[in-house]
């Protein structure tokens, strides 16, 4: 037996709603929730709200640069003005309304150092970033106690914004990616009205994390209208999908919500 949707949802979808989507980065919320969204536009006033829509001054560490060629930009100022265009673009073609908190992205945050180190972070710029590898450091789902003062701020910041909303969108953080779990836990404080999805592509590899899925006594959902049209609103992410998606192909799969 199929999954009951889950009650924010449900009351969304016949009724309408105040809608808030939190997205670690400029294109989670539509990777992720496109589908869902654009079913609900139409009746529900639906904010996509992007935290990590900025990156630093160089010099980068190697993680970061090799996510500059993969998206075939050389500079990450510039790279990320034109991925908050095409978030606007695209999130506005949704039906949506689209905010940029403007936090640095993990791949660019920089450590406090003392003074005297600074030469030598720009020799070695690992030695002065917070997360010197995507592998090691980002992937691996361990959140830099240095992230403390930014978790405690940014759950400040977003407290007004979901107190007023109806239905709360978060990442489940499938992946573990740090921006994506800090992301995901802010829903918590929120029982009544969050409803996490299963971050897309990540979900392709990756399972959700048991033991939060278990600690938050979630179930599954899955929603699968609209899914063809979903597919242009991912292609409008022109600096990403082909890093993304190299075959050229967007896999056609059904999202997937989770819920109390």
């Amino acid at each position: 037996m199929p999954e009951p949707t889950p009650a924010p949802l449900r009351s969304a979808m016949t009724s309408g709603a105040r809608c808030l989507v939190l997205s670690p980065h400029l294109d989670d919320a539509v990777l992720s929730c496109g589908a869902l969204l654009a079913a609900l536009a139409p009746r529900c006033e639906i904010t996509v709200l992007t935290l990590f829509t900025e990156a630093t001054d160089g010099p980068h560490s190697r993680a970061a640069r090799s996510f500059l060629r993969q998206c075939a930009h050389p500079d990450a100022a510039g790279l990320f003005r034109a991925r908050r265009d095409e978030d606007r673009g695209v999130v506005e073609a949704l039906g949506a309304r689209p905010e940029h908190l403007g936090l640095t992205d993990a791949l660019f945050r920089q450590r406090d150092v003392p003074p005297v180190l600074a030469p030598a972070g720009r020799l070695l710029p690992e030695l002065v970033h917070r997360y010197p590898t995507y592998r090691f450091d980002i992937a691996r789902g361990r959140i830099s106690r240095g992230d403390r003062r930014l978790r405690e701020d940014l759950a400040t910041r977003v407290a007004a914004r979901a107190s007023e909303a109806d239905l709360l969108l978060c990442p489940l953080g499938i992946g573990r990616h740090v921006d994506h779990l800090v992301t995901r836990d802010l829903g918590l404080a929120w029982p009544g009205t969050t409803v996490w999805f299963s971050d897309f592509p990540y979900a392709l590899e990756h399972a959700p994390d048991p033991e939060f899925v278990r600690r938050a006594d979630l179930r599954p959902w899955s929603f699968d209208d609209g899914l063809d049209a979903k597919d242009a609103l991912v292609r409008g992410y022109g600096t990403q999908v082909d890093a993304l998606f190299p075959s050229g192909t967007i896999p056609r799969l059904p999202e997937t919500y989770w819920a109390r």
